[in-house]
């Protein structure tokens, strides 16, 4: 870490009467770590959030994208040992616009799905659905965050920013995805931001 704002991991025992391990993560940019979920096959932890930071530490080779990938804003999505001894891998997600992790969930495999938003044209790849010009995305990726193994976009077109605000994510036992959330039409007539 080290720049004008990191993010914070931290893991307590059971009864939250002591911390296990506590570190900061981040670049030489601002940097914030929004969720985190544990790969239950491996144990491992995988913390996602959004950075301005072009040098994150972890291992970037093999990733999806193992470079900032533009505009203010990338999302991305760090593993980490169960005990916090190491950083495994860290992938950027993004594009040239602005983009952020707000929900990572594991399915029964191991296989981590994570959604956010963009104001860029995020990829879409083996997707059943899509909503072409979406700005609020979900990926499903490889265990060891080397490849989408499917990537859609959903929401109204709009030209530029995202206009739901995401406010839960679970994957469930059979794969199935649900996301929720505000904003729309609705919202934006009646002068809430970012709807």
């Amino acid at each position: 870490g080290g720049g004008l704002q990191d993010g914070v991991i931290l893991k307590f025992t059971p009864d939250l009467s002591a911390v296990i391990f506590s570190t900061f993560f981040g670049g030489s940019g601002s940097d914030a770590c929004f969720v985190l979920s544990i790969n239950l096959l491996t144990g491992n932890l995988y913390v996602a959030g959004g950075t301005s930071s072009s040098d994150l530490p972890g291992n970037r080779t093999g990733v999806i994208n193992g470079a900032f990938q533009g505009g203010e804003v990338d999302g991305f999505v760090c593993q980490i040992m169960p005990n916090g001894s190491a950083i495994i891998k860290t992938t950027y997600l993004g594009t040239g616009g602005n983009d952020l992790v707000y929900g990572i969930q594991f399915d029964k495999f191991g296989f981590p799905y994570v959604t956010g938003t963009t104001s860029g044209s995020w990829e879409v790849s083996n997707a059943a659905f899509s909503n072409p010009g979406g700005k609020q995305f979900i990926s499903k990726m490889k265990p060891d965050v080397s490849a989408f193994v499917y990537s859609t976009v959903f929401g109204t077109n709009s030209p530029s920013s995202p206009n739901i605000s995401i406010t839960a994510f679970l994957v469930d036992r059979c794969q199935n995805v649900y996301v929720s959330g505000w904003g729309g039409k609705f919202n934006r007539d009646r002068g809430y931001p970012n709807a």
